[in-house]
């Protein structure tokens, strides 16, 4: 993968930064590396938080100004083509412009993550069977943690459940 900023080098740092559900992703060679004040050791980089943030702020800026296009290593396709026919060439494509795509959805339908839908008659059932799940795994994480007591609880707690599964009405 070729430097960010330079467009020359072999890039050896790769820097990830996520702030809510987007993600931004810096690759750079280590000539550029220095020039932002990032060093790299034995096995370690160091760096400052500010010159980082404020990095991966101008090395955006650059590519604009650049024009440096984001290209899948798949099978070629530039997000200008998967702009322009709304289509994607290969799995690799959706790794590649992950970040635009989750972009999109979240335009188009509000949230990135698919929600399906359940028929109204079984939404008591889908209920019930969501709380007893989760009573499953607070009673064995209570078991592993040796706190018995709660455990007990959660027991006949889920017995109690699973006695009011005849009144369902499904």
């Amino acid at each position: 993968m070729k430097c960010e900023i330079c467009g020359l080098r072999e890039a050896v740092i790769h820097i990830q930064q996520v702030v809510g559900y987007d993600k931004v992703e810096l690759h750079i060679c280590e000539v550029c590396a220095k020039e932002r004040g990032i060093t790299t050791g034995e096995n370690q980089i160091e760096f400052s938080i500010s010159n980082l943030i404020m990095g991966l702020v101008d090395v955006k800026d650059i590519q604009k100004r650049k024009g440096v296009r984001k290209v899948c290593s798949g099978c070629g396709m530039t997000l200008e083509e998967f702009k322009e026919t709304g289509k994607l060439g290969c799995p690799e494509c959706y790794v590649t412009f992950e970040r635009e795509i989750r972009s999109l959805l979240r335009k188009m339908y509000g949230k990135t993550q698919h929600q399906g839908k359940f028929p109204r008659q079984l939404k008591t059932y889908k209920t019930f069977l969501i709380d007893l799940e989760r009573l499953k795994q607070d009673l064995n994480r209570a078991v592993k943690e040796e706190n018995y007591e709660k455990a007990a609880v959660l027991r006949d707690r889920i017995a109690e459940l699973q006695k009011s599964a005849g009144n369902l009405d499904v």
